[in-house]
């Protein structure tokens, strides 16, 4: 009898253990994150990144660019497309985050001598006409996307091969699980984007 009390009171603490666990592995998950829902909250999320060009950090910055990309494309996509051009969507989404982190890196170890410390600044972009129509073949969501556009500028402390002293663009971004994930840049998102826009200097 002894024993059988034994085995049932090891039983309740082990699942007492990891009910435990399970809860603090939530919480972790639904713990929010540090960014705030704004453009200075956008500003933080590129810290990380400019630490690393600020301390001449060798590329690649994958941990750096990690809070700007969609935790799960399939789930995020398949919520706003149909199911048929879900992996479409993720594949040329995984393609354009590589082209957009290596435009990134290019940008500032190119134009900028080795040492140049940087600023960024961004602030939402006032609605506006593009000029230009979406790609004719663009997939077409099921429903409106709550995407936000901002002007992000990198500012450098010293003048640049171009002569500039900033950099700047326009980035398409949706607030998801506590932080702004890209999803193109320029006047479209990048499933709608007819073309690249290349980043503008000033001085």
């Amino acid at each position: 009898m002894t024993h059988r009390y034994l085995f049932v009171a090891a039983l309740v603490l082990l699942f007492a253990v990891s009910a435990l666990i399970t809860a603090e592995n939530s919480a972790a998950v639904a713990r929010p994150s540090n960014y705030s829902h704004d453009a200075k909250g956008l500003e933080a999320e590129y810290k990380p990144l400019l630490k690393a060009f600020n301390k001449e950090q060798a590329p690649p910055y994958d941990k750096e660019f990690t809070a700007f990309i969609l935790p799960d494309p399939s789930a995020w996509f398949g919520q706003y497309f149909e199911i048929t051009q879900v992996q479409a969507l993720v594949d040329d989404y995984e393609t354009k985050i590589a082209a957009w982190q290596k435009s990134e890196v290019k940008i500032v170890t190119e134009l900028w001598p080795a040492g140049t410390y940087f600023k960024v600044r961004c602030k939402p972009h006032p609605p506006s006409d593009p000029g230009f129509p979406p790609r004719q073949d663009a997939y077409k969501p099921k429903q409106p996307i709550p995407i936000e556009q901002f002007d992000v500028e990198f500012e450098a402390d010293q003048i640049g091969a171009r002569g500039g002293r900033s950099v700047s663009y326009l980035v398409n971004m949706v607030w998801l699980a506590g932080a702004y994930r890209y999803v193109g840049e320029g006047a479209y998102p990048f499933w709608s984007m007819p073309d690249r826009a290349h980043p503008k200097q000033s001085q």
